[in-house]
């Protein structure tokens, strides 16, 4: 009797990674996503008037999976996965202390994600962790299924690689 060969196909995630407002497209994290799955890094600008479309139209053509940002990027995934409740990993969300708000309209901010991981920086000096975790448990409490904490010791705002690939390797 012959048995039948079966055939296994990895399912690629669809990754949008959204970073921060004085980073540049691309990078060794966008490469490392790349590696993991189908990943979009559109160059963002969020300080332009037509953001909320531009995202509205990436969310809904890309269809991501999984939305992964940087600080600045870190609160606008908040906000998107809040409204699609897509999964978030999100590095150091610029939750509060922004140097300036994106234009997103008041009625999205309302909503929350179900299902995120913060990874802050102990030694963040722009956007500080105690900060970010007493904003989380005033503004989330009763309103986020599934919410992970990492803090991380030795590290400032900006995210290394090895820091980056341990979390999505240990959230994804």
């Amino acid at each position: 009797m012959r048995r039948k060969a079966t055939l296994f196909r990895k399912v690629m995630k669809r990754i949008l990674y959204l970073h921060g407002l004085e980073s540049a497209q691309g990078g060794k994290k966008v490469d490392f996503l790349a590696n993991r799955g189908y990943v979009y890094a559109p160059e963002m600008d969020y300080t332009r008037k037509d953001l909320f479309p531009f995202l509205m139209k990436v969310v809904d053509e890309f269809q991501p999976d999984i939305i992964i940002g940087s600080s600045m990027g870190g609160y606008v995934a908040y906000v998107l996965g809040g409204l699609f409740k897509i999964p978030l990993l999100v590095f150091n969300p610029a939750l509060h202390s922004r140097k300036f708000d994106p234009i997103i309209p008041e009625f999205v901010k309302k909503h929350y994600p179900t299902k995120m991981t913060v990874v802050v920086g102990e030694e963040d000096s722009i956007i500080n962790a105690n900060t970010t975790l007493t904003y989380l448990q005033d503004h989330m409490m009763g309103n986020v299924e599934e919410v992970k904490i990492n803090r991380v010791k030795d590290m400032g705002h900006r995210t290394t690689l090895s820091v980056f690939s341990d979390m999505y390797n240990k959230t994804i």
